[in-house]
């Protein structure tokens, strides 16, 4: 990412699930504010106006499906049952007490945006890439409230522990419940295992709702070797994958429960059970864990591998 530039992967993700939002089999993962609030923040720029465009034209929406078999096969479909049931689980958590919500790596998403007026009581972060963060900021000024913070941080000179030690309105007595969404993959296990451990350190009641993804060499993994190429092209080739059986050993050296995984297949059945897409997205997991507070708690609470 260029040190003035949002995310070229924000806007991909944002004009990907305004695209699925417009196919009325689909239309129920989006919603209608994530569509307002989405063409707001594309609105505000040279790059967002382009991809609105592209979302008019027949050729572009008629070149997508093309485009995703070579390759990311599925994932526009994807990008709203990751957004569907990351809602789930974060208002979940709502209703079970957490009173803090924090986002790292946001970037488009309009979750807490979206949340902070419906849940007054609940404290919502955003942490990102300065760039990206600013955007945003620019593109809803005016529109948040108190319980909304959008931070700007560089990760790769600020953990995210410190920053939210160091904000006011930061209290590690609430229950908080933290969102990772298209990040770890990134990073080198040593850093996902620190990220894991600090983040149960930061309150007295962690939770945890991150995505992952297994190896391209995964039989169950039907991203092919151009992406891996872009990736690598791009300079974000995948660090950190971990294959489905060994999630649950992983959370378990953690020090977390493992609460929740979902992958291609279940999600369909839980959120698209009477329809048949044409391509579904295999590869990536959508996790929720719990810190323990003890090892004992984790020895009788986590699944067994």
């Amino acid at each position: 990412m260029k040190d003035r530039v949002a995310s070229s992967t924000a806007y991909t993700v944002l004009q990907g699930l305004l695209l699925i939002a417009e196919k009325p089999e689909y239309r129920h993962l989006v919603t209608a504010e994530t569509l307002k609030t989405g063409k707001t923040i594309l609105e505000r720029s040279e790059e967002g106006r382009k991809r609105l465009k592209q979302l008019n034209s027949r050729l572009f929406r008629a070149l997508v499906p093309m485009m995703e078999r070579l390759i990311l096969p599925g994932i526009s479909t994807h990008y709203g049952l990751r957004k569907k049931y990351i809602r789930d689980a974060v208002e979940n958590a709502i209703s079970q007490g957490y009173t803090m919500v924090v986002n790292l790596g946001a970037g488009f998403d309009t979750l807490a945006y979206e949340l902070h007026s419906q849940f007054p009581e609940v404290t919502f972060f955003e942490l990102d890439h300065p760039a990206t963060s600013a955007h945003k900021q620019s593109a809803l000024d005016g529109q948040i409230s108190n319980n909304f913070h959008l931070i700007e941080v560089d990760f790769k000179k600020t953990s995210a522990k410190e920053v939210l030690v160091s904000h006011e309105a930061y209290d590690v007595a609430m229950p908080t419940v933290f969102i990772c969404e298209g990040v770890l993959m990134y990073l080198p296990v040593s850093d996902v295992k620190t990220l894991f451990s600090g983040l149960a350190e930061l309150g007295e009641k962690t939770r945890i709702v991150f995505s992952s993804v297994t190896s391209f060499s995964d039989p169950k993994n039907n991203c092919g070797p151009v992406l891996n190429l872009y990736l690598r092209i791009k300079g974000e080739p995948l660090s950190w994958t971990i294959a489905l059986k060994d999630l649950a050993g992983f959370i378990k050296d953690q020090g977390y429960v493992l609460l929740d995984v979902a992958e291609a297949g279940s999600l369909k059945d839980r959120y698209l059970p009477n329809i048949t897409p044409t391509m579904l997205h295999r590869g990536e997991c959508l996790v929720q864990v719990q810190a323990c507070s003890t090892r004992d708690e984790v020895e009788a609470s986590c699944p067994s591998e």
